[in-house]
């Protein structure tokens, strides 16, 4: 399975989900990997101060959009899961990770502003569709809190994508910025409430994936 997290917008947590998740499927048993497609290589990083005694992730830098789609589908040969940690641009390479994707995640945070920048997002998404039929894509919420009304509200204003919104969302911890410079996920770390954000988005995705026959 190939899953795309991209957004053109930055700050919104792509890197962020894109490392979580990677390391709930290895400790899940899954063969993981991510492309890193992004030029500050945040990703690549990450995996230089990871401890050896965790799960191992291979993490490949790809800059070049041209070398996007025959980087992921080899890697996709030697793992189940191939992460492609997105770039905030509008350029070429937006385009090659919604094409090369089974499954779409688009991280956005719960402000107004942030959803009325989706605009030239769903212009690519739409060209993409133009040679793929089908490509299911999912908003992911980040830094997200019930007790405020904006927030919740946010929820409502997605909902004009047509497209569908992940019910498991990220808080605001300081545990997500503290794990990204060890080269750790929350999985492994010691706050529970964290751990437990990842451990249902990651099921969550699975469940999405089963229902498109994307996993066995």
């Amino acid at each position: 399975m190939r899953i795309g997290i991209t957004n053109l917008k930055g700050g919104v947590g792509k890197t962020t989900l894109t490392q979580n998740l990677a390391v709930c499927f290895a400790h899940m048993g899954y063969k993981t990997c991510i492309v890193d497609t992004d030029r500050n290589q945040n990703s690549v990083s990450w995996s230089g101060a990871r401890d050896e005694s965790l799960p191992q992730i291979l993490v490949v830098g790809v800059t070049d959009p041209k070398a996007v789609n025959k980087t992921v589908d080899k890697l996709h040969e030697d793992n189940e899961i191939v992460l492609i940690d997105g770039t905030p641009s509008l350029s070429e390479m937006t385009t090659r990770i919604i094409l090369v994707s089974d499954l779409l995640l688009i991280p956005i945070l719960p402000s107004a502003h942030d959803v009325r920048a989706m605009g030239q997002f769903f212009e690519r998404y739409e060209q993409a569709l133009e040679f793929r039929d089908h490509i299911p894509a999912h908003f992911f919420i980040n830094q997200y809190s019930d007790k405020y009304i904006i927030h919740r509200s946010i929820k409502e204003m997605l909902q004009q994508f047509e497209i569908g919104i992940m019910k498991t969302t990220f808080r605001e911890r300081v545990s997500y910025l503290e794990t990204a410079v060890e080269g750790m996920g929350v999985y492994e770390y010691s706050d529970k409430k964290a751990k437990k954000e990842v451990i249902e988005m990651t099921e969550e995705v699975l469940e999405l994936a089963q229902k498109e026959g994307l996993l066995e």
